[in-house]
């Protein structure tokens, strides 16, 4: 083993320990952003006893190299990051390590991390910041430029922009991927077309599978001509983010594989479609977990994953059991099927990238205030999605049938109705994450970018970990136009690409609008229920009052919520602005919440939507607007 290779061992130990540390500070305890692991600092100490030789800059790159080669130590750097998206280590983060383990000054280690080093000085150091730039230097991931390094320091590390998967032990395709094998092995090359990367990638494995060898996965840029590794691997060339076929290596030797999208093709080149995944494909990679039966059972029904996805699930795992095991000398026990689900949601978000944003949610289908109709639409709604993989593998439907078998729902309703918080409640029930789409992320003025984004949105989401939530989706679902320009044909086709996507799709995807009539009518036909959210009747403002308003002990003697629900003809939303308005109203006075902070907010709320609010509409509140504020 090389120095190097030393040094990056050691740092992924050191950000293990590190995230271990942040996880078991006591919450009420402050981070300190200089020292944050000093009250461990025995083990630290210890750790530092084995460390080798190295300047800031070797160890620098030795935080970076970590991150890439080891999936344990992306994970504990993104717990440092507090942001699962963010997989790299930060300057902040390197600094804080070098201050803990290297016993190096916490100033002088951001200096370099922050580009007073070799690696800036050769242009090799790029920042990522998945926030959408909106983050601090300190707080940005940092990687080698273009996914590789050059030999420096002496140090002889792997430098192609490669990702390396071990050789599979499940093959889900094996009769095709031994067919594709053997027209690699004669030509010197096979062309894998695919609907998504995910798709493709795990083909490629089931390929390198039956020629029991790794896979290595090359990423090719559009005018690069990929320049394979020399290694004991199948060498597959990934096209999923060029925009035309660049030049191709030569062939011969033992042969190689491109992955690309359906939309590319090479006239040279012997071409195989990825199968799709079915349930018996599923059923022989959950047989690889060490679980018993019934878990397997039970997260192959929630859960559609690859064999690298599942992979990394389990390392996710892993990490997490090992930082909530306390430093005692006790075996770390395996993860058990809790566990393994927890890791493919955090891994799952992980990989959806800038476009989604993670919706935080601890509500149920019992919090949500609505009429029986809407609650039985949402029951089936939850039992299609649970029960799915019955129907389709087991109840022989016709094939026909057999490209629709995502949910979808339309929540349709007044500002304010609910909608959002039907989402996360559905989301709850489902236990799956919710990601809302970032529109100002994924519409693009740039043709054909609006369905590059939106086609890796909706290939992430059907690994089964989460839900589509398309918030005022009539922005991007909207009806098609008459072509009179280029702008109409190219928004025709984007609407032509969420038509086509949204019948193949086969995970759980929302769209909210408050104008149902601006969607196009051929999306209501993919819809599988349609909810709308009604104004709120009295009895379920009522409740919404009671709900929204601080605990009884905190109210004052005398509010009429019958009154309130009477008097105020408001949704949902507008009640919750009004009572949270009404609690900071009393927080400030340090006393109960009353008449006059409740008259105070609805006023407010009141001219925000337009609706009367004099003398005579107030009733009994009016009485108070004089009071004290």
């Amino acid at each position: 083993m090389t120095q190097a290779e030393t040094r990056m061992d050691w740092m992924r130990q050191a950000v293990l320990l590190a995230a271990q540390c942040l996880v078991r500070l006591p919450p009420d305890q402050p981070v300190q952003t200089r020292a944050p692991h000093a009250q461990d600092h025995t083990v630290w100490k210890s750790l530092s006893m084995t460390r080798p030789a190295g300047t800031l800059a070797e160890w620098l790159l030795a935080s970076i190299m970590a991150a890439e080669r080891h999936p344990d130590a992306a994970a504990a750097f993104s717990i440092l990051a507090e942001d699962e998206r963010l997989i790299l280590p930060t300057p902040a983060s390197f600094a804080q390590i070098a201050a803990a383990g290297l016993e190096a000054s916490f100033d002088d280690a951001l200096q370099v991390a922050l580009g007073d080093s070799p690696l800036h000085a050769a242009g090799l150091i790029e920042t990522i910041d998945p926030a959408g730039s909106a983050r601090p230097l300190t707080q940005q991931g940092m990687r080698l430029h273009g996914g590789h390094a050059s030999v420096m320091f002496g140090a002889k590390i792997p430098t192609h922009p490669l990702d390396l998967e071990p050789c599979p032990n499940a093959i889900l395709s094996p009769r095709a991927a031994l067919a594709a094998s053997r027209l690699m092995c004669q030509s010197g090359a096979v062309w894998i077309r695919a609907t998504s990367r995910r798709l493709a990638r795990q083909f490629a494995l089931d390929v390198a599978g039956t020629l029991s060898c790794d896979a290595a996965f090359l990423r090719a840029r559009d005018t690069d001509a990929p320049d394979l590794p020399t290694h004991d691997a199948l060498n597959v060339i990934d096209l999923f983010d060029v925009s035309s076929v660049p030049a191709m290596p030569p062939r011969g030797g033992a042969g190689f594989a491109v992955i690309a999208p359906m939309r590319l093709e090479h006239p040279g080149f012997a071409a195989v479609d990825a199968p799709a995944l079915d349930s018996r494909d599923l059923a022989t990679l959950w047989a690889t977990l060490y679980l018993p039966e019934a878990d397997r059972s039970a997260l192959a029904l929630r859960f559609h994953l690859t064999v690298s996805e599942l992979r990394a699930a389990q390392r996710e795992a892993e990490v997490l059991m090992s930082i909530r095991q306390p430093a005692n000398g006790v075996p770390t026990p395996p993860p058990d099927a809790t566990v393994i689900a927890a890791a493919i949601l955090k891994d799952g978000a992980r990989r959806m990238g800038p476009s989604v944003t993670k919706v935080e949610s601890d509500v149920t289908l019992d919090d949500l205030v609505c009429t029986p109709s809407m609650r039985a639409q949402l029951d089936d709604a939850v039992n299609w999605h649970r029960h799915g993989q019955r129907v389709w593998s087991q109840m022989g439907l016709s094939r026909d049938s057999a490209d629709a078998r995502g949910l979808s729902l339309l929540f349709s309703g007044p500002p304010g109705g609910g909608k959002t918080f039907a989402a996360r409640c559905l989301a709850n029930e489902l236990e799956l994450n919710l990601y809302r789409i970032d529109l100002s992320q994924v519409v693009s003025k740039y043709i054909g970018e609006t369905e590059k984004a939106l086609s890796r949105v909706f290939d992430e989401a059907e690994a089964g970990h989460g839900i589509l939530f398309f918030d005022e989706a009539d922005a991007i679902f909207g009806k098609r136009s008459e072509v009179k320009d280029a702008h109409d044909r190219y928004a025709n086709i984007e609407v032509g690409f969420l038509l086509q996507r949204m019948e193949t799709f086969d995970g759980v995807m929302i769209l909210a609008t408050n104008l149902r009539s601006n969607l196009d009518p051929a999306f209501l036909r993919r819809i599988r229920f349609v909810v709308d959210f009604p104004m709120p009747s009295r009895a379920e403002r009522r409740t919404l009052w009671d709900r929204n308003l601080p605990s009884k002990d905190w109210r004052a003697t005398g509010l009429d919520l019958e009154d309130l629900a009477d008097r105020f003809r408001l949704s949902g939303g507008n009640i919750r602005n009004a009572a949270v308005a009404a609690a900071h109203l009393a927080a400030a006075q340090n006393s109960v919440l009353g008449h006059d902070h409740l008259a105070r907010a609805l006023v407010r709320e009141l001219e925000k939507s337009g609706l009367p609010r004099g003398a005579k509409d107030l009733g009994p509140f009016a009485d108070h607007l004089e009071g004290p504020a």
